[in-house]
Order: structure tokens, then C-alpha cells, then sequence
């Protein structure tokens, strides 16, 4: 059987999982501390930025409190000790002297003309009518408000009362605004980021190191014997269900390797005596005939033998890796077709044995044909070791019956009866094992390996098939695929 018996692509797939190379891997404890430095310099930044906000705000509403509460206590003067505009002025300019000088002042009459300013010519001034502290103040007594420069990153806050005479006094005061508070803490703030930064890579090291250490500690061998955090349980876990797995597996491939030798040292002692016999002119003329038909059986038995590990060993690599193998599993096959197939190809050998065979499929019986989707070819190989297997451990005068049907829920099934020598209950589970024959004697003598049944097992699984194995009455054997609805 080709390597590409299947429909598959021999250079798809080599087993091998391949790693890029040059690849350069990520180390752990430098990833977390560059987590854990940005997250302290990421930190750091917005508390630098909310500090501002906060004390921007902070200083506003104190700044507007204290502008307000002057410009009340200085309009209570005014009214108190004037009685006139002219007064009113006087005062102003007397009093401006001791005025903070950061606060300024401007006294507007009733139509927004500037009478005073302590900070510059009241003539050169425009109209301040229209501003809406002046116009809050004339029609409520009082007004406020706040004005932004963009160019000079500053804020001027505006108080005003009306006075007794109808004029307006207002104060200002200018701070800073918030990015240029932001600005004025920029030096020492980039000290504390920087001090920030250092604490965080020491505080890093420290905790990579430790969570390092931890995974250092870990018992490889024993993995859920490991006195191993929380965290790192599930992962134990899924270490020691591998190990396991693998060690299975390892155990399963040395018996496999081991059955194989004997398997083929037998037929390989055979073919090497007989022929060192014939080669060195030991055996007799009319046994020569006889020891070349025995060297031909047995060499046809390795060559079966051959075939069958071939097949398992592309189940298995199909099995492990079903996508890269490129197996064609869309086939709609006919259950009746790969049966009527089956039956005649084996027909010879069965006439031989003296054994009937026979196919009885839902056409036959003028209902519809029963498909499934899956490889034509894998299920005539699954078909095929089922039926000889049939032949092969029947009796002279016996019967095999392939059938195809459907089972009480509508699923699709393959069923292969024999009236054999059966197989005893307890060993029914144990014959899809590889090399296990359940009468040893008579497999050499009727040409078995012990893997037909195992490459049934393997073909069916491939399918999402079930095989069940039980005892036909009177004596004999069924054997039941059946395959997913």
C-alpha cells in the first residue's frame, strides 16, 4: 500500500513540531519588571496630573473666596466714608497704596466708563460695560467672574460690588492655570518620577526573583508532589497529565518495538534456515520444492506484517495531526459500495476456507443507500481486516455476513457476523490491541499479525465511529461500527 494511500501528502507532515530558528525567547523577570516600572511611572503621572487638577481647583475656589471677601470689606468702606464719586475716587487713590500688589483695582460708572485703575491710564481703557461681572453687579449688586489667557498660561479672577453712588468696584487677581501649575511642579516632579522609577526596578528585581525562584524549585518528575503555590497548580497539573501521557506512550512503543522483532524474527529464523540449508547443498533435491514454498509463505507473512504496521503507523500520524495531514475526510461513501467491494476481493479466500460470504445492504431491499462522510479508501482497509478476520477464524462450512443498516436512533452501521470460534467474553475488549491474538496457533497457521483489529480500532476513532465486539448465537462473532448521526 502507497504512501499516499489515504489521499494524503507525504511531505505535509513529519512529526516533528519545528521551533523558528533564532528566535530570541522573552525573559521573565526582565518582562515583569518593565510591567511593574511602567506601571509606577504610568501611576506616578496621573497622581501628578490629578495633584494639579486638585490643587489648581483647590487654590481657585480659596483665591475667588479671598477676592470676594476684599472687595465686599473694601465697598463697605467706600460707602461708608463717601458720599460722592468724586469722594469715592479720592479714597481710591489714597487707599491704592495699600493695596496687595497683585490685586488690582478699577472703579466703572453706571455706563461701563472707567473712572480709576491702579494699574493703568482709566482713559486709555475701553468701555467695560459689556463685561459680565460689571453687568452682574449693576442688576444684582454683585457679580464674578473668570478669564483664561491661553498665550500667558495664566487665570484672572474679577470680583465687583455696587457701590451707593451706582458705580462698580471691582477687584482682579491673576494665578497661574492649571498647566501652569502643572509647569511650576515640572522640576521636582521629574526628581520624585525618577526616585518613583528606581524604587519600582528595585522593587522589580526583587519580585522577579522571587517569582522566579519559584518555578526554579518546581520537581519537574513529581510535579503535583511540589509545594507550589496556587497559581501554579492548574499548570502542575497539566505537567503531570503529559508526563503521564508521555510515559504511557513510551511504555506502549517499547512494547510495541518489542512485539514487532519477535513478530518478524520468527518468519526471518524460518526464511534464513531454510535457505542456509538450500545454499549450502544440505537439503535434498525433492525438499528444495517444499523449503522454497515455506520461505515464500513466510516472506509473504512479513510482507503482510509490513503492510499492516505501514497502515498503523499512518493512522497514528493522522490521528496526532488530522490537519496537517491533508487527509480528503468529505467523501460521501457508500456503506453498501466499500461492503460489496470488500466481498468480492475476499471472495477467493473465502471460497478456499470453504467459507460462504455474503452482503446484505439497504438496496437490496429496495430502501435507499446509507453514506457517510469520511475516506473511501480508509473504510474499505477497516472493512477489509474485519471480513478476513471472519474468514480467517471461521470453520469449514461457516458463514460471514456483512450487513449495513441503521441503528435505533438512525445512525449509520457496518456490521460483520461470523459462526467462527468466537471470542470468549472476557477477552472481547482486549482484541484491538496490537499483536494480541486470542488463539496464537492459529493465527500463524491461518497468516494473522495480531494488527488488524488494531487498525480497525484506529479507522473507526478517525471516523468518530464506535466498534463493538460481541457473541453471535450460536457460536461466532459481531463486529458493530457504527458511525456518528
Amino acid at each position: 500500500m502507497g504512501a499516499s494511500s489515504y489521499g494524503v501528502d507525504a511531505h505535509a507532515h513529519d512529526g516533528v513540531q519545528h521551533s523558528p530558528k533564532g528566535k530570541t525567547r522573552r525573559v521573565l523577570s526582565r518582562t515583569i519588571a518593565r510591567t511593574v516600572m511602567a506601571a509606577t511611572a504610568g501611576v506616578a503621572i496621573v497622581c501628578a496630573i490629578l495633584f494639579a487638577l486638585v490643587f489648581y481647583y483647590v487654590v481657585d475656589e480659596r483665591a475667588a473666596s479671598d477676592l470676594e471677601a476684599e472687595c465686599e470689606t473694601f465697598a463697605e468702606v467706600l460707602d461708608t466714608q463717601a458720599v460722592d464719586t468724586e469722594t469715592t475716587l479720592a479714597l481710591l487713590r489714597q487707599d491704592a497704596a495699600v493695596v496687595p500688589s497683585d490685586t488690582r483695582i478699577t472703579l466703572i460708572d453706571e455706563n461701563g466708563t472707567v473712572l480709576f485703575d491702579n494699574r493703568a491710564d482709566a482713559a486709555l481703557l475701553d468701555n467695560h460695560s459689556m463685561r459680565p461681572e460689571v453687568i452682574q453687579a449693576i442688576e444684582t449688586g454683585e457679580g464674578g467672574s473668570g478669564r483664561y489667557s491661553a498665550t500667558l498660561q495664566e487665570e484672572t479672577l474679577y470680583h465687583c460690588v455696587r457701590l451707593n453712588d451706582g458705580s462698580v468696584l471691582r477687584l482682579a487677581v491673576t494665578q497661574s492655570s492649571v498647566w501652569g501649575v502643572l509647569q511650576s511642579l515640572l522640576v521636582p516632579y521629574m526628581a520624585v518620577l525618577a526616585a518613583a522609577v528606581l524604587a519600582a526596578f528595585l522593587a522589580a528585581w526583587a519580585i522577579s526573583r522571587k517569582i522566579a525562584s519559584e518555578f526554579l524549585t518546581v520537581d519537574l518528575d513529581r510535579p503535583l508532589e511540589n509545594d507550589a503555590p496556587q497559581e501554579l497548580v492548574p499548570l502542575l497539573a497539566r505537567l503531570d497529565a503529559q508526563k503521564k501521557s508521555i510515559d504511557a506512550q513510551a511504555a506502549e512503543r517499547r512494547r510495541f518495538t518489542a512485539n514487532v522483532s519477535h513478530e518478524l524474527k520468527t518468519p526471518l529464523t524460518v526464511i534464513s534456515g531454510y535457505a542456509e540449508l538450500i545454499d549450502r547443498g544440505i537439503a535434498r533435491p525433492e525438499d528444495v520444492q517444499k523449503f522454497a514454498g515455506l520461505i515464500h509463505a513466510e516472506a509473504q507473512r512479513m510482507k503482510t506484517l509490513v503492510d499492516e504496521l505501514l497502515t498503523l503507523s499512518r493512522l497514528d500520524d493522522a490521528q496526532a495531526a488530522a490537519e496537517g495531514m491533508r487527509i480528503d475526510m468529505d467523501q460521501d461513501v457508500s456503506l453498501a459500495q466499500v461492503a460489496r467491494t470488500v466481498v468480492a476481493r475476499l471472495e477467493p479466500a473465502a471460497r478456499n476456507r470453504n467459507v460462504a460470504l455474503c452482503v446484505a445492504a439497504p438496496d437490496d431491499d429496495g430502501l435507499s443507500d446509507i453514506a457517510v462522510k469520511g475516506n473511501a479508501r480508509m473504510l474499505e482497509e477497516m472493512t477489509r481486516n474485519l471480513v478476513e478476520n471472519a474468514i480467517r477464524y471461521n470453520v469449514e462450512g461457516g458463514r460471514v455476513t456483512v450487513s449495513v443498516s441503521r441503528d435505533r436512533r438512525g445512525a449509520p452501521m457496518l456490521r460483520v457476523s461470523d459462526t467462527g470460534v468466537g471470542i470468549p467474553p472476557d477477552l472481547r475488549e482486549k482484541v484491538f490491541e496490537r499483536f494480541f491474538c486470542v488463539d496464537e496457533s492459529r493465527s500463524k497457521e491461518t497468516g494473522g499479525t495480531g494488527l488488524g483489529l488494531a487498525i480497525v480500532k484506529h479507522a473507526a476513532q478517525f471516523h468518530g465511529a464506535k466498534v463493538c465486539v460481541y457473541g453471535n448465537d450460536p457460536r461466532g462473532s459481531v463486529f458493530e461500527v457504527t458511525f456518528p448521526l
